[in-house]
Formats: structure tokens, sequence, C-alpha cells
């Protein structure tokens, strides 16, 4: 029988702290996601967190970073579901919606660095990416473009420190 669920979408509050680490430390192999979103967000570096509940519990969360550069250009990193709550489209929820709270914080791009057969079908292309040069791999490395001209735009990414601190990278 199929997992019943009442998923509803909200923003970060600091009372989620706990769950989001949960989510986040039950998705990786390691704490590092954990420990880079609490860096991002000390930081004041987190643009947009949104989480997914079924019920009262966190069974899923989305982050958007600044880029240090270029300006207004943000990094989706990490995306975690639950393991068991995987394959009920809460991945895909949090994208789209995160994706929406996203340009309306003012992104005028978003990067993601994974597999590009998921995150293709949410409007992420490698080909607007193809000049853009990045500290990971470019293989992997697509954009949302928002603006005019962020599309095939020659740009170097820099993502804040804290993806080196704790040596991740934004993906999932």
């Amino acid at each position: 029988m199929a997992k019943r669920l009442n998923l509803q979408l909200r923003l970060y509050t600091s009372s989620d702290e706990i769950g989001v680490s949960n989510v986040l430390t039950s998705s990786y192999d390691t704490p590092a996601e954990a420990r880079l979103v609490s860096a991002l967000r000390a930081n004041g570096e987190l643009a947009v967190e949104l989480l997914a509940f079924d019920g009262d519990r966190t069974v899923g969360y989305i982050g958007f970073s600044r880029h240090i550069r270029p300006d207004g250009w943000m990094a989706l990193a990490p995306l975690g579901v639950l393991p068991q709550w995987r394959g009920h489209g809460i991945g895909a929820d949090l994208i789209r919606y995160g994706l929406d709270y996203a340009r309306r914080a003012g992104a005028k791009a978003i990067t993601v660095l994974g597999d590009g057969r998921y995150y293709q079908r949410f409007g992420f292309t490698y080909k607007a990416a193809q000049n853009l040069t990045t500290p990971y791999t470019v293989e992997n490395t697509l954009l949302y473009p928002i603006a005019a001209g962020t599309a095939f735009a020659e740009e170097r990414l820099v993502y804040s420190n804290a993806f080196e601190a704790f040596e991740t990278t934004p993906t999932r």
C-alpha cells in the first residue's frame, strides 16, 4: 500500500533547524551538507530555504545560496528528501516552488551541479551553461537562466567559501 501524503511546503523558520539537519544527514553519506547549510545560513548567504512536510515531519529540503559572482546569481544546493519518502515527487515540488521563490527573491540565474537527466525537466540546461567557468565539473554544471543575457553568458562562477570548508559540491 502506498504512503498517504499530507504534503505541505513552506519557507524555513529558525524552529526548523533540527528537521533540516535530519533530512540532510539522512539524505547524504556524510553530514557535510547539513554543516554547509548551517554555515551558509550563519553567513547570510542562503537566499531561499524551502521545506516539505508530511504532517509535522520534515521530509524534504531545498536551499538556494547566493553566488559571490556573478552578482544576482544563485546556486541550488542542496536538495534532500528522506530516503523513505523518495519517489513521491517531493524533490520535484521543492525544485518547482523553490525556483519560483528564487525568482521572486531576485535571482537572475540559477546554477546546479548534478544529474542533468533529473534537472533538465525543470528548465536547467547544459547548453545555457556552456560558457561558464566553474571550480566544479563543467560536464555536470547546468544553468536556469532567468534574466535576459544570462543564457550563454561568459561568467566565472564563484561559490561561497563554505563549499570548500566542508569539502562539498553544490549538488544533489
